[in-house]
């Protein structure tokens, strides 16, 4: 009889010790955060979310604006064009500014210091009829220049033209508002002029 009670109380202990040792185990594999039991859930990962179809679009990086004429091509004619001396025997430099926003032109042709008022006048025409041309080449709905015309760039664009001397003196300044009858008078004695600019460049729509 006292076999049996001592085999009972070592099973109850037995028992005992595997309980607590379970407990420990389990109490081991949940870490601890801040005091709270660690819970997996809370760090999966978010799966990719979805954007919906109108979001869901790619941003193109420094996307070149879309601009009216090619300036840059513009700029490579009008610097071979009016640099010539065997054409325009005065010319020192020409530069231009164009402005799409504000839809105006400004063209500046500096020439040598012994170049008269009537050479400035019949230059100024000149650059203004040539300057035309080349732009047309590139637009179908820009009218090219003639005789009785300075070309239909100038009925959108406000035009400003400024001659002046190395010296920085001036020998022309006018502005027209865009669509305004431009009043510059080239003499017959000008010459002929630069030859028309062959279309190399493709015209926009």
């Amino acid at each position: 009889m006292k076999r049996l009670k001592k085999m009972a109380v070592i099973a109850l202990v037995v028992l005992a010790l595997a309980g607590c040792t379970k407990s420990s185990m389990d109490n081991e594999m949940q870490p601890v955060v801040d005091g709270e039991e660690f819970d997996p859930a809370k760090f999966e990962e978010d799966e990719d979310e979805t954007l919906p179809r109108e979001e869901n679009f790619l941003v193109e990086e420094d996307a070149e604006e879309e601009t009216m004429y090619e300036w840059e091509q513009v700029k490579d004619e009008t610097n071979a064009l009016f640099a010539d001396t065997d054409v325009y025997p005065q010319s020192v430099k020409m530069e231009f500014t164009a402005d799409e926003p504000g839809m105006s032109i400004q063209l500046t042709w500096v020439l040598k210091n012994d170049t008269t008022d009537e050479q400035a006048m019949e230059y100024a025409a000149d650059m203004v009829k040539k300057f035309n041309d080349i732009v047309a080449v590139q637009a179908t709905d820009v009218e090219s220049s003639s005789e009785t015309s300075f070309g239909g760039l100038w009925d959108s664009f406000a035009l400003k033209v400024q001659i002046n001397k190395e010296d920085g003196s001036s020998l022309l300044e006018k502005s027209y508002p865009a669509g305004q009858t431009i009043d510059l008078k080239a003499t017959e004695s000008s010459g002929e002029g630069p030859e028309e600019v062959p279309e190399d460049v493709p015209k926009k729509l």
